[in-house]
């Protein structure tokens, strides 16, 4: 966790002096207080899935952001965040097969910046958790520093990566076994998890979440039991 906290050092010397927006001052100091000693168990996160025009970083834009907060391992199923986003592009027709968003679907909806400024602040200091995270944060962070300057400051955690830390062998070689038991499909299926909504961003945030449930007390008994164990594991720069 000193690497994200060091790397938080450096973005606040680099913005100081600078006017920023309430939302980007306030996360530049998400990381403070934060323990690694703490209970990974006990900790607030911030479970988020993107749908997006198509999975090209250079040219794809986010046409959806759906979000659920965990608290201490429970989902709090009153304070969801759910927007779609205008892309300011078409959205392909293999795009639309897999989330079924159309033009239809977004021709009034705000730009993805707009809904991302709400995001932050439903965001908060909270642990951002994603499946696949970099994909996701990807988007999101080239959002950041086109309105702001700088890359999200919270922590980031894939639970892509907390299976493979929990459930998946040692793999020395790099030869990546067991994989695929670590897709969200799969998962969904280890925990006998219904996903009714696969493929759009609340659906997926939710099966995310559910499976960061039963994620945390299988890392904690296999010894990853603190946020900094937490950070090593599965965090995401």
């Amino acid at each position: 966790m000193w690497q994200a906290k060091l790397l938080n050092q450096a973005t606040r010397a680099r913005m100081a002096g600078r006017r920023l927006p309430e939302e980007a001052r306030a996360n530049l100091a998400v990381l403070d207080g934060l323990n690694g000693r703490a209970s990974a168990l006990a900790q607030r996160f911030v479970v988020v899935d993107l749908e997006t025009t198509g999975l090209d970083h250079t040219k794809d834009r986010v046409v959806s952001v759906g979000a659920f907060r965990v608290v201490e391992g429970r989902i709090r199923l009153g304070e969801v965040f759910s927007e779609l986003a205008n892309p300011g592009r078409g959205i392909p027709v293999e795009s639309i097969k897999v989330h079924g968003i159309t033009p239809d679907n977004i021709r009034d909806a705000r730009p993805a910046w707009e809904v991302f400024r709400n995001f932050l602040n439903y965001l908060g200091r909270d642990i951002v958790v994603a499946h696949y995270a970099r994909f996701d944060m990807f988007f999101l962070n080239r959002v950041m520093r086109a309105q702001y300057g700088m890359r999200l400051q919270n922590l980031v955690m894939d639970t892509v990566l907390m299976c493979r830390a929990a459930l998946i062998e040692p793999d020395p070689y790099g030869q990546k076994k067991g994989a695929k038991r670590c897709s969200l499909d799969a998962l969904a299926a280890r925990y006998g998890l219904e996903v009714p909504e696969r493929h759009t961003a609340l659906g997926d945030a939710m099966a995310t979440a559910l499976i960061l449930q039963r994620l945390l007390p299988e890392l904690s008994e296999a010894g990853w039991k603190t946020l900094g164990d937490l950070v090593q594991v599965a965090g995401v720069q």
